[in-house]
């Protein structure tokens, strides 16, 4: 089961810098915009390890990183520590949540061993860019966002002393308060390692730096005769939250579709039919509360040249076995996002699974309002609206030794870079 130990992370030294001006979201939602904005804000701002502009910005962020650490920017804590970070946010009714985690080192297991459990695909390219910056750096920049099993809450108990004091660091970024301590208590390390000790864990979002991180392992231990396995390159920085805290959330990612050849709106509305019954709508907000109550798969639609909004409902008489071609689990064929993805972008639209993984005529977005602009303003020929994948539906595709589609989750809030970095050689 999974193995976890404290590490001596390096933090912004705070009378160096703000914090709040140097922490940055993960580096795969960074747009070019906010890149720069991050680059102006600090010298120091964490951007420019994990995502520099740089020519050879895998070169750059290695010498930023030793710069950093040589000025006092950047230092290291003297005794290993696990780190427990709260998330503070409000939820989609306006309700603060708080998600409660803390991060550690985790040993690197292959999947096959059931251990570790990925719930999405990675892409080659993405798996590429991290691995070079890795073995630039030799260093974890951020953390894998993970998931475990803990219905009597064990692990918040054991912390509970901990986060009542004042935290080490207390960050608002992005509307999302983030305070994080460190934790040196022995016992309570113990304990935490105990809870684990029978547990799968799940990966919730960082699937590309896990397998990253397990070739730079192999990368290293082929290089070192003297490879016993208690090296730091055997383990990967990673975030824990329980399955069962009340903050882990779930959000939709919406798809728009662009630049098809030929592409008419009433045909497409008409071929639709053929498989799912489709209401009309006057007003955004309605259809928004008719997909959220949905009893059955369905999918809000927003076409360009036209004012009405859709909701497409998959007609109940239909078997998704059936209609969803590839030879893929049941467990799988279900989702709201393989049957969009199957049957509609694929069969439908045309979009095959190569021009859908490269993002060829797709966009992925977070919010309705970002999908009606794109589509009124001519850039996106239709949007679809997306209900949230459900927690019990990632577990079970996992736990099946399964992969969703890209996209198919958006745990919010994200994590911030910045917090804590781990050195993987000494």
């Amino acid at each position: 089961m999974p193995e976890i130990r404290p590490f001596r992370g390096y933090s912004y030294n705070q009378t160096k810098v703000s914090i709040q001006d140097v922490v940055a979201p993960p580096y795969d939602v960074i747009s070019t915009d906010q890149q720069s904005q991050l680059y102006d804000r600090s010298p120091y701002n964490v951007v420019r390890l994990i995502l520099g502009r740089e020519e050879d910005r895998y070169s750059a962020a290695a010498n930023h990183f030793l710069e950093w650490q040589d000025k006092g920017v950047l230092t290291r804590d003297k005794q290993p520590c696990l780190y427990l970070l709260h998330q503070v946010f409000q939820g989609k009714d306006g309700k603060e949540m708080t998600r409660k985690g803390f991060i550690a080192l985790c040993r690197l297991e292959e999947f096959d061993k059931q251990i570790i459990l990925p719930h999405e695909k990675t892409l080659a390219k993405p798996r590429e860019d991290r691995l070079r910056l890795l073995k630039a750096t030799n260093t974890n920049f951020s953390q894998v966002f993970s998931l475990y099993s803990d219905p009597v809450k064990r692990v918040d108990s054991l912390v509970a002393e901990a986060v009542r004091t004042p935290p080490a660091l207390d960050v608002l970024f992005e509307d999302v308060q983030n305070r994080f301590w460190k934790l040196e208590d022995s016992a309570a390390i113990k304990g935490i390692q105990e809870v684990l000790s029978d547990k799968q864990v799940l990966i919730a979002d960082g699937h590309h730096r896990y397998e990253t991180a397990m070739e730079y392992r192999d990368i290293m231990r082929s290089q070192n005769k003297k490879h016993n396995g208690k090296e730091l390159y055997n383990y990967v920085m990673m975030f824990f939250t329980s399955l069962e805290d009340e903050g882990l959330v779930i959000f939709p990612t919406h798809r728009i579709v662009h630049s098809l050849p030929s592409f008419d709106p009433a045909k497409f509305v008409e071929r639709v039919s053929e498989f799912f019954v489709v209401r009309e709508f006057k007003e955004p907000h309605s259809l928004l509360a008719a997909l959220d109550s949905s009893s059955t798969r369905s999918y809000g639609v927003i076409l360009k040249g036209d004012p009405k909004f859709y909701l497409l409902s998959l007609k109940p008489t239909l078997n998704v076995v059936d209609i969803v071609k590839e030879a893929i689990p049941p467990e799988v064929k279900d989702l709201d996002v393989t049957i969009l993805h199957s049957l509609v972008l694929k069969e439908i639209l045309g979009i095959g699974t190569h021009a859908q993984e490269q993002k060829v005529n797709l966009d992925y977005v977070k919010t309705v309002e970002d999908c009606i602009e794109s589509v009124w303003n001519g850039n996106g020929q239709l949007a679809f609206l997306m209900n949230a994948t459900q927690i019990q539906e990632v577990r079970r595709v996992a736990k099946a030794g399964f992969t969703m589609p890209q996209k198919s989750t958006f745990f919010y809030p994200k994590l911030l870079s910045g917090l804590v970095l781990n050195k993987l050689v000494d």
